[in-house]
């Protein structure tokens, strides 16, 4: 990734090999076919998706041939990090975390472990295989760990509200490489099979075609609905993987799904 410029958020100029530009004058950096936004524009932009968000960073980048403005912002409770794209303004990426500075609430009383189980299995099944209170920052946070047959989950939490900080849902990594050991032995088995010659080189090539046979964008999408709710903000292909943004309000999701498999590789939910 190139970065082109910095833009300080109190300042409103940009700085590019010690020439001040002003605000307006982005388009100029980049004087190709696209005809970027203005960096007010970008601003905007971002505060619109961000209600009540005060931009702390800007950054005009190229990335494989094409313009973003990367903007940071804060609203005293959470940090955010957004892509607008500098051509069309829209929003190509949005991440959203917990705000490190932001003070926990005053209280000596913790939740106790029962507590904060019930609140966490309000949204994960299984088996609690690990649970630790744990100071982030100041803030004193519970760092609980559940699996179940298929799922590992990963959740921290607030350990005097119960405010969900982290959530995130993760295959086995061992039960995928099991699925791939027995479906490679099957397919070995099934070439060692007496059978014509005709037969067997039929039977591989079904099995290309197969492997080589894509989920269309309605079928993933639909899989990602039954694990999630709310309208898709982002959908993208990457090396075989789907990876799909979802909200319901202010419920966030991101999953990466098998581009042929269907199969869930990852799952985080954010909420506010």
């Amino acid at each position: 990734m190139k970065k082109w410029m910095l833009i300080p958020a109190v300042a409103g100029v940009l700085a590019i090999g010690g020439v001040a530009l002003a605000e307006d004058s982005v388009p100029s950096v980049a004087k190709q076919a696209e005809k970027l936004i203005s960096l007010q524009e970008a601003k905007q932009v971002a505060t619109e998706k961000v209600k009540g968000g005060i931009v702390t960073e800007i950054e005009l980048d190229k990335d494989d041939g094409r313009y973003h403005f990367d903007v940071d912002l804060k609203d005293g409770k959470y940090e955010y990090d957004l892509e607008v794209d500098a051509v069309t303004g829209e929003i190509i990426k949005f991440e959203k975390e917990s705000d490190k500075n932001h003070k926990q609430e005053k209280s000596d009383k913790l939740l106790t472990k029962e507590e904060a189980i019930a609140i966490v299995k309000k949204k994960a099944v299984g088996t609690v295989k690990e649970f630790e209170l744990d100071t982030d920052d100041g803030r004193k946070v519970y760092d609980i760990e559940m699996k179940d047959d298929q799922f590992k989950y990963e959740i921290e939490i607030d350990a005097v509200t119960g405010e969900f900080l982290k959530s995130e849902k993760e295959r086995y990594s061992n039960l995928k490489n099991e699925v791939k050991v027995q479906s490679e032995k099957v397919a070995a088995s099934t070439l060692k099979v007496a059978e014509p010659a005709k037969q067997a080189v039929k039977l591989v090539d079904n099995k290309k075609s197969n492997q080589k046979t894509m989920l269309t964008k309605e079928q993933v999408i639909a899989i990602a609905k039954q694990h999630a709710s709310g309208v898709v903000t982002d959908f993208e292909l990457d090396d075989n993987v789907y990876e799909i943004e979802m909200e319901d309000g202010d419920i966030e999701y991101e999953l990466d799904i098998d581009a042929f498999t269907g199969a869930i590789l990852s799952f985080e939910r954010d909420d506010d």
